[in-house]
């Protein structure tokens, strides 16, 4: 019998887990292969990313993650693997802007709002994220370091339950990625602003962090990784398996998740998270939470 291959997510069910599900049928019929999405949550993300590192590199057992753990974590926290060393890039999946959301409880409409109330009341303007470390974090703390603000940093275990103190009005702001941000954009949470360079076409009256006066952009993306040292063939095998699901669930992949696919193949991703490396980098330096290495 041919062994399951594992597919590990260091996070809570809710999250980027449903990206896999969407794949998962054609992922199985394309590898003829049985696959298991496992939830290993812990240290925004860390923990499960570890737990990779250590299995036998034959190709059954995989790593779905975010940038979080990947390329920032290590910036703010000291883990047990390196991005570029530990693992090898089987493919990058999705790639999406992420963007400032505000709670349908306040009245924030843009950055100056934020600002103007973080003045009047320093560190009464919360914001939740996943966890600490993570870009969110990360990405929150470096816009109130530039803005020149006091914001306090609320962590929750896991995007769903960010989300959720978003909705009830017990945070006041998140950093989400742009499909979970627009599925969620209703008298509960609304867009104020994109971490992008130029402002995007499907939301063209949403205008940018930098047009607002901060100058920051940053991205979410989901790469499907194996331990250093799997063999290139395998890592192939995989990676074509992943570009045909992505090929054949790409319009529920925008109906459901409000996502383009972003393949790119294991050289390519290798280089790119090379370069987002040195973008968290940079980040977390303007943040201020960086360690001392």
């Amino acid at each position: 019998m041919t062994q399951a291959l594992n597919i590990l997510v260091p996070f809570p069910p809710g999250g980027i887990d449903l990206i896999l599900k969407l794949l998962l049928p054609v992922l199985e019929k394309k590898l003829e292969q049985r696959v298991q999405i496992i939830n290993r949550p812990g240290g925004t993300g860390a923990v499960g990313t570890q737990e990779v590192t250590q299995a036998v590199p034959d190709g059954n057992t995989l790593l779905f993650a975010s940038q979080g753990p990947l390329v920032y974590q290590p910036q703010v926290n000291a883990v047990a693997y390196d991005a570029l060393h530990s693992f090898v890039p089987v493919c990058r999946v999705t790639s999406t802007p992420s963007v400032l959301m505000a709670s349908g409880r306040n009245r924030f409409s843009n950055v100056a709002d934020v600002v103007a109330a973080a003045r009047l009341a320093p560190g009464q303007v919360i914001y939740s994220t996943p966890g600490p470390g993570g870009l969110p974090h990360i990405g929150m703390a470096a816009f109130a370091a530039v803005m020149g603000v006091e914001l306090q940093h609320m962590p929750k275990a896991g995007a769903a339950a960010a989300i959720e103190a978003l909705k009830a009005g017990e945070a006041d702001l998140i950093a989400e990625q742009l499909p979970t941000a627009v599925a969620l954009s209703n008298q509960d949470a609304r867009i104020i602003g994109v971490f992008a360079p130029e402002r995007l076409a499907s939301l063209p009256s949403v205008p940018t962090i930098t047009e607002q006066g901060c100058d920051l952009s940053f991205q979410s993306w989901n790469v499907l990784m194996a331990p250093a040292g799997t063999p290139t063939p395998v890592l192939q095998r995989i990676g074509e398996a992943c570009l045909a699901a992505l090929i054949e669930t790409a319009p529920d992949l925008r109906s459901k998740m409000g996502m383009e696919p972003a393949y790119l193949g294991s050289a390519q991703t290798a280089a790119f998270i090379a370069t987002e490396l040195d973008r968290a980098k940079a980040l977390a330096k303007r943040s201020g939470l960086t360690t001392t290495k």
